[in-house]
């Protein structure tokens, strides 16, 4: 049976993996995984350019006259920066926008990108007596919004930005492309990897980790990203660019973003966008754009294990764990555990780190845990059962069932020493068949066997021997075709009156044996224990006594000792 409830703890965990339920709890370990795993990249091809509060200081609020951007896309350009990618969009209704001037910018250089959004298409309408009228609704009908039309034209490319976060609200993937009616953009910092390494299409590798995720590509998370890109201020890079034209040393050298992608972006401040990822609790999205592009870069991508292959080793581990607790003993089966637990933790890391394999390492170990507890549950109820058949075979009578006379004195001296000292009745019963020797004689042994369980019977089910222990009335074979039954918290005459019911009930039973009746009665004795006895030796003699008065006296009947 250990076997098959263990089973069927295995089914009910593979189907809470089918159903996607707790895969919650599977990014945890995730997260932890990308924290513990060393940075792995050595020199990256991307460089931040931030818009900071020194820049912001230097130049002025935000938004920026569009003279700027053109500037800093003129600077880059000659500084042979392989791209420029811009994290915020800018439209022909902005009132800063020097469209001449940046649009000859953008002509002369053929490496920016700046991102697109979709959003809700405004409604047409009319003024009518200064009252809207509208012509057109925009209900369900979107748009991408982004740079004018003449200036898409000049640009390298467009992306979009949709980055979802998972269930528990901390964002792992970004949504590799995105298509709204004819049109269909990648992701900014995916487009922009791509046109860097020369490809017009994506690799299998990275459609393959993309399908995985229903279209989103899981980030390899390398690290802290402070530590991962160069990072210099738009305005230290504008004032080295005056610096050069003057012909002064400029405090940055131009070779340093030589052949780079150049994000620029807000990274702190108000204006900035901030995300919860693995690796850091307020991650600008200038640093995710920087992330997926390293990703596609190094074309180390990470994808989820098929269900199948994640179905196949929870089954081998949950196999291997219901083997190994069926012969449950506590301390080894729970060294065993904390050691299976470490094992698949690590060989899930080693998966993570060296294939990009994700393999869950949350669910088998809480399969591990229910096979653990119901092994520790099923040895339990096994032990208490086993001491109980045990406890059974010390002191019951193979024959009736009732407790054996040696158990019932042990019973019933500890129940003297009580009721004595909490000033409670105790009273005695003992019951012989009468004629029980001729039954044997007449209808064989096994009828008197049949006599003696049937009689038996009839006894424990007059008594109270379903109360609490203090309450509870306590029936033994005596030996032979005696029984004795031990009367608690019953007033003197009281024990009279159970002998009674058990007599009579024994009279009033049927016994057939083979088709043919046998007449069965009982003679009872009964006392009680004196406030003065502390062993109840003298009350069993005042109760055989009475027995073998009322044998005396015709038998079928019930004697109280005074």
């Amino acid at each position: 049976m250990h076997l098959v409830y263990s089973f069927l703890i295995i089914l009910g965990m593979l189907g809470l993996l089918a159903s996607g339920k707790i895969t919650k709890l599977e990014y945890s370990l995730l997260d932890i995984f990308f924290r513990a795993r060393p940075i792995t990249v050595d020199k990256p091809a991307i460089a931040l350019i931030e818009i900071g509060p020194d820049s912001l200081e230097a130049i002025g609020r935000w938004p920026w006259p569009g003279h700027y951007h053109a500037e800093m896309i003129r600077i880059l350009s000659r500084w042979n920066a392989a791209a420029i990618v811009f994290d915020r969009a800018y439209s022909d209704t902005d009132p800063l926008l020097d469209s001449a001037l940046l649009a000859k910018a953008l002509q002369e250089s053929g490496r920016v990108y700046f991102p697109v959004s979709l959003e809700n298409k405004p409604a047409k309408k009319i003024w009518v007596h200064s009252l809207p009228v509208e012509l057109e609704a925009a209900e369900g009908s979107k748009i991408w919004n982004g740079p004018p039309a003449e200036h898409r034209l000049l640009l390298k490319g467009l992306g979009q930005m949709e980055a979802p976060a998972d269930q528990d609200g901390i964002l792992r993937s970004v949504q590799t492309s995105r298509a709204w009616g004819a049109q269909a953009y990648r992701y900014l910092g995916i487009q922009a990897a791509l046109d860097y390494r020369g490809r017009k299409t994506e690799p299998p590798a990275l459609q393959k980790a993309a399908q995985a995720r229903q279209g989103q590509l899981l980030i390899n998370w390398a690290g802290v990203w402070q530590r991962l890109f160069p990072r210099y201020a738009y305005a230290e890079i504008i004032r080295s660019d005056q610096a050069i034209q003057r012909g002064l040393k400029p405090v940055l050298d131009p070779k340093e973003l030589a052949g780079k992608i150049c994000f620029i972006g807000f990274t702190e401040g108000e204006n900035a966008e901030y995300r919860v990822t693995p690796v850091n609790a307020r991650m600008p999205a200038l640093a995710v754009l920087a992330l997926a592009a390293q990703t596609v870069l190094d074309g180390k991508y990470l994808r989820p294990a098929p269900f199948e292959f994640q179905a196949a080793l929870m089954l081998f581990f949950g196999i291997l764990a219901t083997l190994v607790f069926a012969d449950f003993r506590n301390l080894r089966s729970a060294l065993i555990l904390i050691g299976l637990s470490l094992a698949w933790i690590l060989l899930s890391f080693l998966f993570f780190w060296k294939a990009g394999l994700w393999i869950y390492g949350v669910q088998p170990l809480l399969l591990a845990a229910a096979l653990f507890i119901f092994s520790a549950l099923y040895a339990h109820v096994v032990a208490v059962r086993e001491q109980s058949r045990l406890f059974d075979l010390a002191t019951r009578d193979g024959l009736t069932g009732l407790f054996v006379i040696r158990y019932f004195r042990e019973v019933l001296n500890q129940m003297v020493q009580e009721c004595r000292a909490e000033g409670r009745p105790l009273s005695l019963i003992l019951m012989d068949i009468d004629n029980f020797k001729a039954i044997n004689d007449t209808f064989g042994h096994p009828a008197g066997d049949y006599v003696l369980k049937k009689t038996a019977h009839i006894v424990q089910s007059v008594i109270r021997h379903k109360r609490p222990v203090k309450e509870a009335d306590l029936a033994a074979r005596y030996g032979g075709e005696e029984f004795v039954v031990m009367v608690m918290g019953k007033l003197p005459d009281a024990a009279e009156k159970v002998g009674e019911r058990i007599r009579e009930a024994v009279e009033k039973a049927h016994f057939d044996w083979e088709g043919k009746a046998i007449k069965v009665t009982l003679s009872v004795g009964a006392a009680c224990l004196h406030t003065d006895e502390k062993i109840p030796d003298r009350m069993v003699r005042r109760a055989d006594e009475a027995l073998y008065h009322a044998k005396r006296t015709g038998k079928n009947r019930v004697c109280q000792s005074p």
